[in-house]
């Protein structure tokens, strides 16, 4: 029986865990999250919604603290799972909402990129339990892939992929395409190379407009891309989630395929970030040998890795060395420095720590006067 471990109760995590519930596959599913006693809570919910269809799933619930990376490794080496799900974060995005609209706006414009030590931690941590457990485990990391995974690649510690941003935007390119076309959903493909910038471009505050993408519609066997604005598509695709959280559920969805096409020998045709420790997102095939890019003729490996590494900068990061380093954009690192005091132009994998833990608590002194 394959083996998923999950590890963090957060909103994508319930999610996945109400839906794996009520998934008929058979499977054996541990969640684990640094609060035992809400993994358990969220468990039970999901496995008493799950009776109402009959289904009677193989979930156990345990204490997992991701800053003991020993005691990590050795827990997923006892496991043994197929697929490793990250959905761990020390701050999620969407709290800068709570703050006046206007500073909301003003502190978005610095972009999520440039809250990446935040957004990289826990995932590293995951990434270096893995390996240090022994096991071959398949790693979906849901932490800001287009730009987590690209720094754990370059220091040899890549999730083999990422979920959402480029995976929701192309089945509502898909679904955009046949509602204007009236026909079914399923005579429409996609194939498209996006970073997760163009996911929040429409909807939130602060993002410039303008990064580059490839996109191909095909209706059957011919291509109708021509027929439609692209940029347009790209901003009306995403415009309809609806606003909030909600799309949540869908990112949740891209999660569980993917894992599920980690753990067959069949590929699965579909759209992933940070595959192969890649920047941004791709078409891609997904088997249980890992994940590969799936381009059509039309682009190229270089042409599309280039036109990520574009986008990233309107994403806030400059660029990821070698070494991992991530350079900050300019305005990015100008906006944390006025509004947050936050000074990092730029940092390296070994401090995201040192780094996170420092933005964190400058964050948290700023809300403070907004929120008292």
């Amino acid at each position: 029986m394959n083996k998923i471990l999950l590890i963090g109760t957060g909103n994508v995590g319930c999610h996945i865990i109400e839906l794996l519930a009520r998934d008929t596959r058979q499977m054996e599913f541990f969640v684990a999250d640094i609060n035992e006693e809400k993994a358990a809570l969220q468990l039970n919910n999901a496995v008493i919604g799950a009776a109402h269809h009959g289904l009677h799933p193989n979930f156990h619930s345990e204490k997992m603290d991701l800053n003991n990376i020993d005691q990590t490794a050795e827990r997923i080496r006892q496991i043994q799972p197929d697929v490793i799900i990250n959905c761990a974060v020390i701050h999620t995005w969407h709290l800068i909402r709570m703050l006046p609209d206007d500073v909301y706006a003003k502190l978005s414009s610095a972009t999520l990129g440039a809250w990446l030590p935040v957004q990289l931690l826990l995932a590293y941590k995951v990434a270096l339990a893995i390996k240090a457990s022994g096991i071959t485990a398949h790693y979906i990391n849901t932490s800001l892939s287009d730009l987590t995974n690209p720094v754990l690649g370059k220091i040899g510690l890549a999730p083999t992929v990422g979920v959402g941003n480029v995976d929701l935007i192309a089945p509502a390119i898909q679904t955009l395409a046949a509602q204007e076309l009236n026909v079914n959903r399923s005579e429409i493909s996609v194939s498209l190379v996006a970073h997760h910038q163009h996911w929040v471009v429409p909807r939130e505050a602060g993002y410039g407009a303008g990064a580059p993408y490839f996109l191909k519609i095909m209706h059957g066997d011919q291509n109708i891309t021509n027929q439609f604005k692209t940029d347009a598509v790209m901003h009306d695709a995403v415009k309809l989630y609806p606003p909030g959280l909600d799309f949540t559920l869908v990112t949740a969805s891209s999660t569980i395929k993917n894992a599920f096409a980690l753990m067959s020998d069949e590929p699965t045709a579909t759209h992933a970030p940070g595959p192969l420790g890649l920047p941004g997102g791709y078409p891609v095939l997904i088997n249980s040998s890992g994940a590969e890019l799936n381009l059509p003729e039309d682009i190229s490996r270089d042409e599309a890795v280039a036109l990520n590494e574009a986008s990233q900068k309107l994403d806030g990061v400059e660029e990821i060395k070698e070494d991992g380093t991530v350079i900050f954009v300019d305005y990015a690192a100008a906006i944390m420095k006025e509004m947050l005091g936050f000074d990092c132009p730029k940092f390296e994998p070994a401090e995201c720590e040192d780094r996170a833990k420092e933005l964190l608590s400058l964050y948290r002194a700023f809300a403070k006067k907004y929120t008292d």
